[in-house]
């Protein structure tokens, strides 16, 4: 039975000393395979993104447009503080608009509400939102909430007031229902 102890404890002995012996002096760059950013290479390619967007303003290819929404977004979180931030964000909004990406351009605005409560933009970042969710999304439910929720913070903003008052009260009608309720004020000579 001693004899077996002794057999265990140095086999135990053996691979203790074995399995050390197979590591290597390497040392270990704690930041391999971790992602660095070249802040300046990324401003300058913003920089070239920017004017190839503003050369071809009117025929905007969409995957640059779409670059531009991960770019612009990508700003605002590199560069949470910096005052272009917001604005960044806010053409990241619409270009993801332009390429048939509604709710992704809600998401960005609402980030912007989230993050930049006091952009001075706001009236519109908010406007912009309800919108999008009543035209785009059709998500009524929603669209109402922030229509109201536009009326609150901005009731002096009075064509958009007006114009979400008006699209809380018939927001549920179709096209159809809209024309003809227009032509009976029409008739009835309550618009001119």
């Amino acid at each position: 039975m001693k004899n077996l102890c002794w057999i265990g404890l140095l086999l135990s002995l053996f691979f203790a000393v074995r399995c050390g012996s197979d590591e290597t002096d390497e040392t270990v760059d704690p930041n391999e395979g971790v992602a660095t950013l070249d802040t300046n290479q990324f401003l300058v390619d913003l920089k070239e993104m920017e004017n190839k967007i503003d050369a071809n303003v009117n025929n905007a290819d969409t995957d640059l447009l779409k670059e531009a929404v991960t770019t612009y977004q990508d700003f605002a979180g590199i560069f949470p503080k910096d005052p272009k931030a917001p604005d960044y964000l806010l053409k990241a909004s619409d270009f993801a608009l332009i390429t048939a990406q509604p709710e992704k351009s809600v998401k960005i605005l609402d980030r912007i509400i989230r993050e930049y409560p006091d952009y001075g933009k706001m009236e519109d970042v908010m406007y912009n939102r309800a919108s999008h969710l009543d035209i785009e999304l059709r998500d009524t439910t929603l669209a109402k909430q922030a229509y109201q929720d536009f009326i609150d913070k901005f009731p002096k903003a009075t064509n958009k007031v007006l114009d979400a008052q008006f699209r809380i009260q018939t927001i549920s009608l179709t096209l159809e229902e809209l024309s003809d309720q227009y032509m009976d004020q029409m008739e009835s000579g309550q618009v001119e």
